[in-house]
C-alpha cells in the first residue's frame, strides 16, 4: 500500500498511509474510534475506491484486478452478519464457491467437497440443514467465516468479528482465526477494539490514529504506553500477564488518582516492595490516602506495577541483578523523605538483604520502623540466618513489630496525630 488516501466527499478519512504485509501474516488493526480502520478495509475490499494512492495485492493493483478474480483471492467477515432469509447454513457456505462458477453452471463434486471442509474446519458440520436465522451469534460467525474459507483466499478481512459475541465465542473466533492462519497460510487483517483480547493471538499490529499510521510492528514496539496514549488519550500500565506471558495493558483511573492526590496530605510511608505480600499492604495504605513510596524492585515484580498504575514513586533494580550501590542510594534517599518504613511479611534472601540492611541503617527517633509479622521472621530468612540477625539489631533499636494490616493502619492513623506530614 502507497501513499493510500481516503475520502468520504469532502471528508478525509485516511491520509499518506503506506505500509506492507507479508503473505501468511497475522495482523490486528487498531485503533480509537473514528480513527479510519473499517475505511481502510472497505478499500483493501474494493468497498471504496482510494481518493490518492494504490493497494497492492500480489504486486497488482487491486482496484484494476477484475471482480470475480479478485473474489478469489480475498474474502470478508463484515462485523453484522445478520441474515434476511432462511437459507440453510450449507447454502450460505456454498455461496463462497460463486466465484468459480460460470453463469448457470452447477457446482461439482469438488466446490461440494470444498464446502463441506470449510463446515468441518469451522465445526458447523453438524449445522448443515439448519436455518441460519436460528443460529446464535457465535455460530452465525461461525457461518459466515466457513463461506468466506470456501473462497479459498490468500487474504481474509475481519471487520470487528468479536463486537457482538460474547466472550467465549470471542475466544473462539480467534482461535478458528488463528488456526486457519497457521494450517492454510490465510494472511489475516482483523480490525478490532479489545486490545487485550488482540495480544493474546495476534503477532503483528498496524496502530491508526488521527488518519495516519501511528505505528506498525510487534506487539512490544506498537503497543507502548506513549502510542496508546497519544492514539486513545488514555494513560496506560502495560506489563505481561503471568498465565500466558503476553503483553497486557490496564487503563489508568484518572479520577482514583485525582481524587487521591486531591485530599490533604497524609503521612510519608516508605514500604519495601517484593511480591504479594506488599501489595495487600500497599493496596490499604493507598485507600487510607498516605503518601506512599516502594521499593527497591524490578519492573516484573507486582508492587512494581502496583506503584507504576498509582504513579507512586519507586526504585527500580534491574532484573535478575543485585541491588547495587545506586539503587542503595535510591531506596536511602526514598526513606529519608518518609516518617515511616514499613517491613512487609516478605521473605528475604541474598538478593533483597540489602533492603532490610537498607533499614537498618536508617532507623532513627525520627524514622519509625514498622515490622508486619504474620509468620515468624525466622520462617521467612533464606540467608543461612544473616536475614535475622539484622531483624534483631533493628528491633533492638526499637522497631515496632505488628500482627497485621489493620493494625497498621490504627497505628498510622494515630501517628500522623502527633508528626508532621513531611
Amino acid at each position: 500500500m502507497r501513499d493510500l488516501s481516503v475520502e468520504y466527499d469532502s471528508f478525509t478519512a485516511l491520509e499518506g498511509l503506506d505500509f506492507s504485509i507479508k503473505e501468511g501474516d497475522f495482523v490486528a488493526l487498531i485503533g480509537p474510534n473514528g480513527a479510519g480502520k473499517s475505511s481502510l478495509l472497505r478499500c483493501i475490499s474494493r468497498l471504496l475506491k482510494p481518493a490518492l494512492g494504490t493497494v497492492y495485492l500480489d504486486n497488482r493493483d487491486l482496484h484494476k484486478i477484475p471482480l470475480q478474480e479478485a473474489a478469489k483471492l480475498m474474502s470478508v467477515v463484515p462485523q453484522d452478519t445478520a441474515v434476511d432469509f432462511d437459507f440453510s447454513v450449507k447454502e450460505i457456505v456454498s455461496m463462497g464457491r460463486y466465484p468459480y462458477l460460470g453463469r448457470f453452471q452447477r457446482e461439482s463434486r469438488q466446490d461440494r467437497e470444498i464446502v463441506r471442509m470449510a463446515m468441518e474446519t469451522t465445526g458447523i458440520a453438524n449445522l448443515a440443514g439448519k436455518a441460519v436465522t436460528n443460529l446464535s451469534g457465535g455460530e452465525r460467525q461461525r457461518v459466515i467465516i466457513a463461506r468466506a474459507l470456501a473462497q479459498e483466499p490468500k487474504l481474509l478481512l475481519l471487520d470487528e468479528p468479536t463486537a457482538n459475541l460474547d466472550i467465549n465465542f470471542q475466544v473462539e473466533f480467534l482461535e478458528l482465526a488463528r488456526k486457519l492462519n497457521r494450517e492454510k497460510g490465510i494472511t489475516v487483517i482483523a480490525a478490532i477494539h479489545d486490545l487485550n483480547l488482540a495480544l493474546q493471538f495476534f503477532d503483528s499490529f498496524i496502530l491508526l490514529a488521527e488518519k495516519k499510521i501511528l505505528s506498525v510492528g510487534k506487539p512490544e514496539e506498537v503497543l507502548t504506553p506513549e502510542n496508546i496514549n497519544r492514539a486513545y488519550r488514555a494513560p496506560v500500565v502495560i506489563q505481561r500477564n503471568p498465565l500466558h506471558g503476553k503483553l497486557s495493558i490496564t487503563v489508568l483511573k484518572r479520577s482514583h488518582i485525582e481524587e487521591k492526590q486531591g485530599k490533604s496530605p497524609k503521612l510519608r510511608v516508605h514500604v519495601i516492595g517484593g511480591g504479594e505480600e506488599s501489595v495487600s499492604v500497599l493496596s490499604a495504605l493507598f485507600e487510607a490516602g498516605f503518601q506512599l513510596s516502594v521499593g527497591p524492585v524490578t519492573r516484573e515484580d507486582s508492587s512494581h506495577r502496583f506503584a507504576s498504575y498509582y504513579r507512586l514513586p519507586v526504585v527500580t533494580l534491574p532484573p535478575f541483578s543485585p541491588i547495587n550501590d545506586h539503587s542503595h542510594r535510591q531506596h536511602l534517599a526514598l526513606m529519608e523523605k518518609a516518617r515511616v518504613v514499613v517491613v512487609p511479611p516478605i521473605p528475604f534472601g541474598m538478593g533483597n538483604l540489602r533492603n532490610l540492611e537498607a533499614v537498618d541503617e536508617m532507623l532513627s527517633s525520627r524514622l519509625a520502623v514498622v515490622m508486619l509479622e504474620e509468620k515468624p521472621f525466622s520462617q521467612r530468612d533464606y540467608c543461612g540466618g544473616e536475614a535475622v540477625a539484622v531483624y534483631e539489631r533493628i528491633k533492638e533499636k526499637g522497631a515496632l513489630l505488628l500482627p497485621d494490616t489493620q493494625t497498621l493502619l490504627a497505628f498510622l492513623h494515630t501517628r500522623e496525630k502527633t508528626l508532621p506530614f513531611s
